[in-house]
């Protein structure tokens, strides 16, 4: 698949800075499943294009997909939590004007990976969401121990502001591994990873009996964003079961 391939269909706004923004990938058919992917990088980078590929690929599987871009940043946990709420919101209202079908009972998914995971994560846990299901690839789920154990290069001290024992509030509204879901949550991680590693979505199941974690041998943290990887499929079966 190539960068041409991957181009999406639109970009919408749906808020007025620059991050505020999704790139939208269309299904060849109507469809009610609505997916929106968060992508990671530790909530420092920010690089649109990466996760393109992705959107195209589960826009081919017949989900409307749109890639959310996002704030994030030092001490932005605030607004990136806003963003993706607003998000939520205008997207799935959005797309009545796309392929998906306006009669239909609407299933919205957010896919989130690594840090995106965690902002997946942190919203299936927020009363009123209008996401039906979440699947976390990787995630953040655990911050306070993430910064225990020096995981992240600092990033995720950096994006909340300090350290648990600095700030144990922050850290109570932020780190999933405390906050319930109120919707299904199925969890992807790679035994292979060194980034986040399985012990840190281990961590989060254990908390919330409900969710169902699968690990997927021989996966590392990058294969979650290559529709080519063997990973790849655990992820469609993943979005199409939540």
């Amino acid at each position: 698949m190539t960068l041409t391939d991957t181009y999406p269909d639109a970009t919408m706004r749906y808020g007025a800075t620059a991050r505020q923004v999704a790139d939208v990938f269309e299904p060849a058919e109507a469809t009610d499943s609505l997916v929106l992917l968060l992508h990671g990088g530790m909530w420092r980078d920010s690089d649109r294009m990466r996760t393109w590929s992705a959107g195209r690929a589960l826009a081919e599987a017949g989900h409307l997909t749109a890639t959310v871009e996002y704030r994030h940043g030092p001490g932005q946990w605030r607004q990136a939590f806003d963003d993706v709420e607003t998000a939520i919101e205008s997207i799935q209202l959005s797309g009545r004007e796309w392929t998906i079908h306006n009669d239909a009972p609407r299933r919205i998914t957010l896919v989130g990976h690594s840090s995106g995971g965690q902002l997946a994560l942190w919203a299936a846990a927020r009363e009123g969401t209008l996401v039906t299901g979440v699947v976390a690839l990787a995630p953040a789920a655990a911050l306070a121990a993430m910064s225990q154990d020096g995981l992240g290069d600092g990033a995720v001290e950096e994006f909340l502001g300090g350290t648990p024992s600095e700030d144990p509030e922050t850290y109570a509204a932020a780190d999933p591994l405390g906050l319930a879901p109120r919707v299904p949550v199925r969890i992807l991680h790679g035994a292979a990873d060194t980034v986040v590693p399985l012990a840190i979505s281990e961590r989060y199941a254990a908390a919330h009996p409900d969710v169902r974690l699968e690990v997927v041998d021989d996966a590392d943290h990058a294969a979650w964003g290559d529709p080519a990887s063997t990973a790849w499929p655990h992820l469609l079966t993943a979005v199409s079961a939540v």
